[in-house]
């Protein structure tokens, strides 16, 4: 019983941990320490499911990280596409592996519309794109049943919402209001 304590503890904590780098990434203006945070969280992510023995989320988790690495490495300087489109074969290959009906395609698709935005490497697009990718997985963690992982998604697509427009759309209209 106090190792299935130690399990539900570290795995909390390492989602609260993600939790934390992927709601302050989102309210970040420059790429560089956006993309370190967003790399922290997908490690924390892996760590997480790794504790909780879910290799699946872990193998996609792992996809992720690697790609935040790769496009942190380039910065504003855009990945070349291949790239992109070895993480998507990447991706495509781990949900075929892993299929458990037509729900396993609302993360593929998140994953897909993120990996994308991050590959564009425009924060304000990161931002959009990890508000609109993550929408998916909020239909699937509350169709599995996984509440807590609802509530941190939830969280994470409204910092990223709340970024977008305080930073991209009101902060591009209050720079202008200030120049005139």
């Amino acid at each position: 019983m106090g190792n299935e304590i130690l399990v539900f503890v570290l795995g909390q904590a390492f989602g609260i941990f993600a939790l934390i780098c992927t709601v302050v990434s989102m309210q970040l203006k420059k790429h560089r320490p956006l993309m370190i945070l967003q790399t922290a969280s997908e490690a924390f992510i892996v760590a997480q499911y790794l504790v909780k023995g879910a290799f699946t989320g872990m193998f996609l988790a792992m996809v992720s990280f690697v790609r935040d690495v790769i496009f942190t490495h380039y910065g504003k300087k855009r990945a070349p596409f291949w790239i992109l489109l070895i993480i998507y074969a990447l991706m495509t290959a781990l949900t075929a592996l892993s299929w458990a009906g037509p729900l396993s395609i609302l993360p593929y698709v998140g994953s897909l519309v993120y990996a994308y935005t991050l590959w564009y490497g425009k924060v304000k697009w990161i931002r959009f794109g990890n508000a609109v990718g993550n929408t998916p997985y909020l239909v699937y963690t509350i169709l599995t049943g996984n509440y807590v992982l609802f509530v941190m998604t939830l969280f994470e697509v409204l910092s990223a919402a709340i970024g977008f427009i305080r930073i991209d759309l009101l902060g591009k209209k209050t720079a202008k209001k200030r120049k005139k």
